[in-house]
């Protein structure tokens, strides 16, 4: 009696432990920075957002990943985001600094994950506003790259003017004001001089184009949703 009775209390727990291994394991490994698991971006445009996340990486540490996925079901695209947050570790472990903006193409809806070190400066409102504003007139067109490209720049110019405020630093990034376009074409060139030198100029970038895992930060549940 006393042994089916411990039998079954362990089946209860591993029971309750199911859910939260199913959810971790319907979640994608991604990669720093871009994760476009549908095939919607060239590579030309995964470079230039890739370069983008990079140069704010190096700058004040904060990690930027972009996922873009066929459909978040069965968990949801809530639940999807903030499993596929933790799991991977957005942002650096010992800030919590990540951001993720994360794309359903098939069920047409958008979440962008905050981790809690940055939760101050992109809260609720001001990263909906920022998803609604540059999202979801592009994505609604299937002018991913667009869409993502003006997300990606706008959280990028709040996160590098909050650190500029704490730094003093007169410009934020690269060392001049930033024009979006202007840093795409000059990307796009150089991904061309890379195909003409069959690729050796690549190591003169040291490791911008390197795949590497992210820091081991964790989401704090903040963020915003829509639809396009």
């Amino acid at each position: 009696m006393r042994t089916a009775h411990k039998c079954l209390v362990a089946l209860f727990g591993i029971a309750l432990l199911v859910p939260q291994i199913g959810a971790a394991q319907q979640v994608p490994t991604i990669y720093l920075y871009v994760n476009d698991f549908v095939g919607v971006l060239t590579i030309d445009e995964i470079s230039t957002l890739d370069e983008i996340c990079y140069e704010l990486d190096r700058y004040n540490s904060d990690e930027l990943a972009i996922v873009i996925v066929n459909s978040t079901q069965p968990l949801g695209i809530d639940l999807y985001a903030s499993e596929t947050f933790e799991v991977n570790g957005v942002g650096k472990e010992s800030s919590d600094n990540g951001v993720m903006i994360l794309v359903s193409t098939e069920e047409t809806l958008w979440r962008i994950e905050v981790g809690y070190g940055l939760e101050g400066v992109l809260n609720d409102a001001k990263v909906g506003a920022i998803g609604r504003a540059n999202l979801e007139p592009y994505l609604s067109q299937e002018d991913y790259y667009s869409g993502i490209f003006y997300t990606v720049s706008a959280i990028v110019d709040v996160l590098v003017s909050d650190a500029d405020q704490h730094s003093g630093n007169k410009y934020p990034l690269f060392g001049y004001h930033i024009d979006w376009w202007e840093l795409a074409s000059a990307i796009a060139v150089f991904v061309v001089v890379a195909a003409l030198t069959r690729g050796r100029i690549l190591f003169w970038i040291g490791g911008v184009l390197t795949r590497g895992r992210f820091g081991g930060g964790s989401s704090g549940g903040g963020g915003a949703r829509g639809r396009f």
